[in-house]
């Protein structure tokens, strides 16, 4: 038996817009998709793309280090995260990381010395505002710790959006069926199907695909859980 070493295999924005229509019926016998199908294709799939943003992929975490100031809270973070996960301070000397513990806005915004007393920063808080991203530390850090150290921030990232026709997709390979399907789910909404048996299917698949890939999206990794005995005895 001759198989292929291809594992995987990747298609271009203009690629994916024409299977989606094909999946709805429209260009599917040969007739022409316009420019101007394009670009309404092309719209649709961007909101898509910025809507599958507020979902927390795996791949879409990533490691971003900051450097600190000495005296400053405030760190803006670009591109914006969609959210920060987690953070530490590694020292520049030997390496050793420390994880710091997140607060909410409120708790932050209660703090009395944002920028009074600087020391070894121990909190951050996350400010993810419409256009940017600020990092907030605390306390913040002083003279002699802001040369010491390094804040590593673990984060999700925004997805890339696919605009020039040969753009690709920036999701692993085996979402692209995933999305094409939910593109056409949205693009049915624009081009009717007249097949009601079909307007179901691509309902059922696209709804099926994307349920399977997100409970795929997980770590394996096992969860221990135990009482926690700290504090007073129960009465």
């Amino acid at each position: 038996m001759t198989v292929s070493a291809v594992t995987t295999a990747s298609f271009s924005l203009n690629e994916l817009i024409r299977e989606a229509f094909d999946v709805i019926g429209v260009g599917s016998e040969g007739e022409a998709v316009s420019a101007d199908m394009y670009r309404r294709a092309k719209s649709s799939a961007m909101l898509m793309t910025l809507s599958f943003n507020a979902m927390d992929d795996l791949w879409r975490r990533t490691l971003r280090t900051v450097t600190p100031v000495s005296g400053q809270a405030a760190y803006t973070l670009e591109p914006k995260p969609m959210r920060v996960l987690s953070a530490r301070r590694k020292q520049l000397t030997g390496g050793y990381e420390t994880p710091m513990t997140e607060w909410s806005r409120q708790e932050y915004l209660d703090m009395p010395n944002k920028t009074s007393s600087p020391s070894t920063p121990v909190n951050f808080y996350y400010d993810p505002q419409r256009d940017t991203g600020v990092l907030y530390l605390w306390p913040v850090p002083s003279s002699t710790v802001a040369s010491q150290i390094s804040v590593i921030i673990d984060e999700l990232r925004p997805m890339f959006l696919m605009d020039a026709s040969n753009d690709t997709l920036d999701m692993p390979a085996e979402w692209q069926e995933t999305w094409v399907m939910n593109l056409a789910k949205r693009l049915k909404l624009k081009y009717p199907v007249n097949d009601p048996g079909l307007d179901a299917k691509v309902d059922e698949l696209a709804d099926t695909l994307f349920a399977r890939l997100k409970a795929w999206d997980n770590e394996p990794a096992s969860i221990f859980l135990q009482p926690d005995n700290w504090g007073a005895p129960w009465r």
